[in-house]
C-alpha cells in the first residue's frame, strides 16, 4: 500500500507536532510565555538582525502577530528593535540578555522533550529525519497558499 504523503503527516505527524506543542505551550507558560511568543524569540535570538517580515516568512506566522509579540517582548526587555541601516523603514530585531536567558531555558525544555522521543534513535536516523523535516519545511515556505488557492478556485 503506497501511503500519500498529506495522509500520513497529518496521521503521524500531527500527533507529533500536536503533543509536543502542548507540552511546549505547558513549559513556557510556566515561563510566562505565549507558544507564540516562544517560537518568535528563539528565531530572534537564532538570527541576530532579523526583521519582523523576516520572522514571519520564515516561521510561516501573519506579520501582525509576530509585530504584537515583537511588542510585548519588547516592553518585558527580552528583546530591542533598532531601525534598520540599509533601510529606513524596518527595524533589526536583537535579544537582550534576558532574553537569551529565557532562550536557553526553552532550549533545554525542547532538548528535554527530544529526548524523551528520540533516545530510541540512531544519528543516522535522526539525521535522515531532520534532513527530509528541513526539505519539507523549505518547499512549504516557498509555496504562496494565497495563490495557490486563488488558482485553484479559478480553474474549477
Amino acid at each position: 500500500m503506497i501511503v500519500k504523503p498529506i495522509t500520513f503527516y497529518v496521521s503521524s505527524g500531527g500527533v507529533f507536532f500536536r503533543k509536543s506543542q502542548k507540552f511546549k505551550k505547558a513549559m513556557v507558560k510556566e515561563m510566562g510565555f505565549s507558544f507564540l511568543e516562544s517560537i518568535v524569540l528563539v528565531n530572534v535570538c537564532e538570527n541576530p538582525g532579523t526583521t519582523q517580515e523576516m520572522v514571519a516568512h520564515k516561521l510561516a506566522l501573519d506579520v501582525a502577530a509576530v509585530a504584537r509579540s515583537l511588542k510585548q517582548m519588547e516592553d518585558r526587555k527580552l528583546i530591542r528593535r533598532t531601525v534598520d541601516p540599509n533601510n529606513q523603514r524596518a527595524k533589526q530585531i536583537n535579544a537582550l540578555p534576558k532574553g537569551e536567558s529565557a532562550k536557553k531555558e526553552m532550549d533545554r525544555i525542547t532538548d528535554y522533550w527530544n529526548n524523551l522521543l528520540f533516545s530510541d534513535f540512531s544519528q543516522n536516523e535522526l539525521e535522515e529525519i531532520s534532513a527530509v523535516l528541513k526539505k519539507i519545511q523549505k518547499k512549504a515556505i516557498d509555496i504562496d497558499v494565497d495563490q495557490l488557492v486563488q488558482a485553484l478556485v479559478k480553474a474549477k
